[in-house]
């Protein structure tokens, strides 16, 4: 067995990621993948710390061979043992996480739903643009409602700017907690019935999401098909963008709740350095790509269209097809 092997088996025994075992080796997450990896081969130092760390030799790390030694828990001073959180303040910590994770899921939606506000005021100004109301108001009206719309932007925007930042203080108190090193396996231990009943609770969610996310692309796709008329696609748009926000809710309410429950059992997934990589820069293609053919698509010359193309549905779709990849890529790919 090489030596990057035999440290991956050693971390994954002693449930560390590779972020764990980078923090308590004083390097970064890339050095211990590239171990791992045996892209490089850590110094002398490293080996005997890691070889402290896990309980073996530096023999058995730098030769072929079983462990020679494995240290048995009543060979472990007092002192050397790794502290366990108490269950007052792991009760405290999931509730403010809880907390902050809806706060910060409703500041993200906010954000879209004052789209939606443009829309339906955009909407009504449209509707009240008519002869009657021009004669009898003027101009007054119509820039009374456009004023109106772009406020409730302002508004819905400044907000979720103070949830955002009230639910980082939230959970302020507990940032201690990301560098502090515990007992992993006795808080999985403690957390196994929070972590079963996390998921039957919270699973749901993401369903909900899902459902909602499909559903709000069917305004564009009337949109697309001419069948609405006059201010009816700006109600629509509003009605998808509202829709839409509902759903990134529940999603991101799932994804912070379970990225700070994470924090508690120090297990957090990442990409292998090589298909980190791949992931970015694909990402990046892939994003000029879609935007390059929007913008392409949205200013052909007049009389000149693609038959049964929506510039709208189609970024709505390359943002859930781009979703729905990474979210499975980095569950199939990610350690």
């Amino acid at each position: 067995m090489r030596l990057g092997q035999k440290i991956a088996d050693l971390r994954k025994k002693n449930n560390l990621s590779q972020e764990g075992l980078a923090e308590k080796m004083n390097v970064s997450r890339q050095a211990v993948s590239k171990w791992e990896s045996e892209q490089s081969i850590p110094d002398i130092e490293k080996i005997v710390n890691l070889s402290e760390l896990f309980g073996v030799t530096t023999d058995y790390l730098l030769k072929s061979g079983e462990p020679s030694f494995e240290p048995k828990n009543e060979d472990v001073n007092d002192k050397d043992k790794l502290p366990i959180l108490s269950d007052e303040l792991v009760k405290k910590y999931l509730t403010a996480s809880r907390k902050s994770a809806k706060l910060r899921a409703l500041a993200i939606a906010l954000i879209i739903f004052g789209l939606a506000c443009i829309c339906f005021t955009r909407a009504l100004r449209y509707s009240l643009d008519t002869k009657y109301f021009l004669e009898k108001y003027g101009d007054r009206l119509t820039s009374i409602v456009s004023a109106i719309g772009y406020i409730l932007f302002i508004i819905t925007i400044a907000t979720a700017a103070v949830l955002f930042v009230y639910s980082i203080m939230n959970v302020r108190e507990f940032k201690q907690l990301k560098m502090q090193n515990f007992d992993v396996r006795e808080e999985k231990k403690k957390l196994e019935a929070t972590i079963k009943t996390f998921h039957k609770n919270n699973d749901k969610y993401l369903v909900l999401a899902s459902i909602l996310a499909v559903l709000s692309i069917i305004g564009p796709i009337m949109e697309s098909t001419s069948v609405l008329s006059g201010f009816e696609p700006l109600i629509t748009r509003g009605i998808s963008l509202s829709i839409f926000s509902v759903a990134l809710y529940f999603f991101n309410f799932y994804l912070f709740q379970r990225n700070y429950l994470s924090i508690l059992i120090k297990h957090k997934k990442h990409l292998p350095i090589k298909l980190h990589r791949l992931f970015v820069y694909g990402s990046w293609i892939y994003a000029f790509c879609v935007l390059g053919i929007f913008y392409i698509t949205t200013r052909l010359p007049y009389g000149l269209y693609i038959p049964f193309f929506n510039p709208t549905l189609f970024i709505d779709f390359s943002i859930i097809v781009y979703c729905l990849f990474t979210y499975f890529f980095i569950k199939e790919k990610a350690e």
